[in-house]
């Protein structure tokens, strides 16, 4: 089914030439585009120009989290560390209209960033003459931009009320310039909308995540993974296996963990490994100059800088035989991980945390092992690199094959719904 209206994918939180907002605007839009007369990727004013795939973007969104992560600057920053004055100018300006925009709210009960919000979203729908025959989709919902958006559409006259889709993936669902969590707003201005007729349906990246927002929300929810970019690469099993933790350091993401896991590894085992790790930005408020120097004198350790391109983290993937996942359960809790489903892509097994919305998908599609301690991570790590390659081919060929039957019946389910 196909409709003739046009498809706005929208993400306030394209504002970084790194991570996978960017990505997922561009997947997503070649995911659907097929069912609209026209597509639209519209991303922050403050996404830089040296953004990979920028070129493929509409930079019109106000962005409403300035004062949780700090925009990129204009100018592509070179590989040298940022200076510590600079970075601490740059802290200090983040945190203060994280202090001004919270202090408003609390004092005065008035959100200032969703009156600026929804200022933008009456321009947008002024500039691109929105209507009921359009559809808006966000790959990862947000708070400002789909709480605010929701508002303004349920004012609207029936003519004038595109249909919205909210793909919730458990990261901003909940950002909000108070004290407290958004995400029972959140949910509310889900509900609220629904109830005076709004056309909104929902997504959610993880099995575990689609059960929680339907016992919160009363409505059905998609199971909608991340479409997979990356073409599948032969599995390399080499006698020596290289262990590979992707992605940026970051705290929750297990990077501390790492020299923990490998010292445990050489105590295991007499194997040999060799690890391909990336390091965390020095600008990160948990960066530990200290371990970092201690992982980049780990032997047959490669400690890779906080920021690659998207040739060069594809090529981390490719030369990965395991990939090692240690994340915080209590941050992923819900959560998938853009790390896992590009790694599931390529063909690479894993070894993750157990209790996550990610640790779901590892049993769903049986292409790794799960952990808890760090003598067990050694232990399943150990365990994976010693089957069979062909045993660990099969594992990674099934998977894809599962995966993307799910993405497709996802898929399906909410085109229909945005065409009808």
């Amino acid at each position: 089914m196909s409709s003739k209206g046009r498809l706005f994918l929208v993400d306030h939180m394209c504002v970084l030439p790194y991570g996978h907002n960017l990505n997922a605007l561009i997947l997503f839009e070649d995911a659907f585009k097929e069912h609209f007369s026209q597509s639209f990727c519209l991303a922050s004013k403050d996404l830089p120009d040296y953004a990979e795939q920028s070129v493929r973007v509409q930079r019109v969104l106000y962005y409403p989290y300035s004062g949780v992560l700090a925009r990129s600057p204009k100018k592509k920053p070179s590989d040298k560390a940022v200076s510590a004055p600079r970075q601490r100018m740059a802290d200090i300006a983040r945190l203060a209209r994280k202090v001004a925009f919270t202090a408003i709210f609390e004092l005065t009960r008035h959100d200032l960033v969703r009156t600026f919000t929804m200022r933008d979203w009456r321009r947008v729908f002024s500039k691109y003459e929105i209507d009921a025959t359009d559809a808006i989709f966000f790959p990862s919902a947000d708070f400002y931009g789909c709480a605010t958006l929701l508002d303004l559409v349920s004012d609207l006259p029936e003519s004038r009320r595109p249909k919205i889709h909210l793909r919730l993936i458990g990261v901003a669902e909940n950002a909000r310039y108070a004290r407290r969590s958004a995400r029972p707003e959140f949910f509310n201005s889900i509900r609220r909308a629904a109830q005076l007729g709004v056309r909104v349906t929902l997504s959610a990246e993880t099995p575990a995540y689609v059960s929680y927002v339907e016992r919160l929300t009363g409505m059905p929810v998609a199971y909608l993974p991340y479409p997979l970019a990356n073409v599948r690469h032969a599995v390399n099993w080499n006698e020596i296996k290289t262990i590979t933790s992707p992605g940026q350091g970051r705290a929750d993401k297990g990077f501390f963990r790492l020299f923990p896991i490998i010292l445990a590894l050489h105590k295991l085992t007499r194997d040999e490994f060799h690890f391909d790790v990336q390091n965390m930005r020095t600008s990160d408020r948990d960066y530990r100059a200290r371990y970092s120097s201690i992982l980049a004198n780990v032997p047959n350790l490669r400690l890779r800088p906080a920021r690659l391109s998207q040739a060069e983290i594809d090529a981390a993937y490719v030369e990965a035989d395991i990939l090692l996942l240690p994340y915080d359960p209590d941050t992923y809790a819900l959560r998938g991980s853009a790390v896992y489903q590009e790694g599931l892509a390529i063909g690479r097994p894993v070894v993750c945390s157990r209790g996550m919305g990610v640790s779901d998908l590892v049993t769903r599609y049986g292409n790794g092992l799960l952990a808890t301690t760090d003598d067990d991570f050694a232990s399943k790590i150990t365990q994976l690199s010693r089957l069979p390659k062909h045993e660990v081919d099969q594992m990674v060929t099934a998977a894809r094959q599962a995966y993307e039957q799910d993405f497709e019946a996802g898929r399906s389910l909410v085109a229909k719904e945005l065409a009808q």
